[in-house]
């Protein structure tokens, strides 16, 4: 035989365990030992944070789906822009490849805000998702327009033992708030604890420090025209979503329980219960259903130890599309509210990984159907179903890199007619945050 075919022969011969291990899928591997698990890619994220997420170990059997809840869960750290694996089968066993590319660990870029009440704002911001490479997420904002914004919000997913976290958010917006007239600056301080309660469960405990000042006599608490508010809370959450950016499949429920005054200082002294629950459920392989169901209690009584401006006002993109907000004046505010929320989201364009200038990010373009119903009320004789409001429509949503999910829909009312709503991802508040 040719000494060329010879040596053609042996070096497939030698490949075949590694060319077999590609062109299989991980059941073929289960039950095999982990020999190595090398990780490539990765430049300023350190290794420790890729690793900690991983329930796979070397040593022990091989579990496809432990795995493919690995990849899960370090795509779920919004720090990488593409994230892949594969195997390489060798006598004793098989070693694991993750490969990845990090999007950029600081963005600078234009941020806006806009709501039905207050329109657009816009203004520098500055977001690092990976700060020192820890997973660590710093975002500063400053807006101006429809109010005049200044944010910093912290996040450190994982301070400290088993997921112990901390979170913070400060800032400060001076708006005309229309809906209760009166020019309104606010100052706010919270700091959060949280906590993992096994694999899907959170904990968290937090305090949080408003301060609302009124350029109106009559809108506030003290005669003075500032409030300080002094909150103590609670959360409790089940998150089993698959994907966090865009969810298909799972569960995602929240309780937050606050008390403001009471056997804390400063003014006010009435408690907070805010019960989020929401399922996503696959149709087929990128087609979500959405049901989603939203319940805040208040105690107290507006205008004694409940400040007129903690009531709720339904309305626009957050609540009831089809409805601007407070187009229905009492039907649609009270110190309660319940919210249940029906929607069909499918793919238009598939979000896939683009660079730019050496720059990677992930966007994608979806469209939804949508039914909102609900409705607010302060006294227990005005909670009622003939007082529900329902809105239908449909809409657009827009996977930015940093500044996450926009939201375009078109909404339409009884009452109301058809309006257009444009916002930023915050439906509920559970889908603002990260739970960790």
């Amino acid at each position: 035989m040719h000494p060329m075919r010879i040596k053609l022969y042996c070096t497939a011969i030698l490949l075949l365990p590694v060319l077999l291990a590609a062109a299989s899928s991980l059941e073929t591997f289960a039950g095999r030992k982990v020999l190595r698990i090398d990780i490539e890619g990765h430049r300023t994220t350190r290794e420790h944070t890729i690793r900690r997420e991983l329930h796979t170990t070397t040593g022990q059997a091989f579990d496809p789906e432990r795995w493919r809840a690995d990849l899960q869960r370090l795509d779920n750290l919004d720090i990488f822009s593409s994230l892949n694996s594969n195997v390489q089968a060798t006598e004793n066993g098989i070693i694991l490849v993750l490969r990845m590319r990090e999007i950029p660990p600081a963005v600078p870029y234009i941020s806006y805000n806009v709501t039905d009440e207050d329109g657009w704002s816009f203004g520098p911001a500055l977001k690092a998702v990976n700060l020192l490479g820890r997973d660590l997420f710093v975002a500063g904002y400053a807006l101006f327009g429809g109010k005049t914004t200044f944010l910093l919000d912290l996040n450190y997913p994982w301070i400290a033992g088993n997921h112990l976290s901390f979170d913070l958010d400060i800032g400060r917006i001076e708006r005309e708030n229309t809906l209760d007239g009166f020019r309104e600056t606010s100052f706010e301080f919270s700091p959060w604890l949280g906590a993992y309660l096994g694999e899907r469960g959170r904990a968290g405990v937090g305090f949080s420090y408003f301060r609302v000042d009124s350029d109106r006599p009559g809108h506030t608490l003290q005669a003075n025209g500032r409030d300080q508010l002094f909150q103590a809370g609670l959360r409790l959450g089940y998150d089993s979503r698959d994907a966090w950016g865009d969810p298909h499949r799972g569960w995602l429920n929240e309780i937050e329980i606050q008390k403001t005054g009471g056997p804390l200082p400063g003014d006010g002294d009435y408690s907070t219960t805010h019960l989020d629950l929401r399922r996503f459920q696959p149709l087929t392989t990128n087609q979500t259903l959405v049901l989603a169901g939203l319940l805040s209690l208040q105690s107290g009584e507006v205008g004694h130890n409940l400040p007129e401006y903690m009531d709720f006002h339904l309305g626009g993109a957050n609540t009831i599309r089809g409805y601007q907000i407070d187009e229905l004046g009492s039907t649609l505010f009270g110190k309660n509210q319940l919210i249940g929320t029906l929607e069909y989201r499918f793919p238009l364009l598939a979000s896939r990984e683009y660079i730019l200038m050496g720059l990677a990010a992930d966007i994608g373009l979806s469209g939804a159907f949508f039914a909102d119903t609900g409705l607010a009320w302060s006294h227990r004789r005005y909670f009622a179903g003939d007082r529900l409001q329902t809105g239908v429509g449909l809409g657009l949503r827009l996977l930015l890199p940093a500044v996450d999910m926009t939201r375009l829909d078109i909404g339409y009312s009884p009452s109301g007619g058809w309006q257009i709503h444009f916002a930023s991802f915050a439906k509920m508040r559970a889908q603002r945050a990260r739970l960790r």
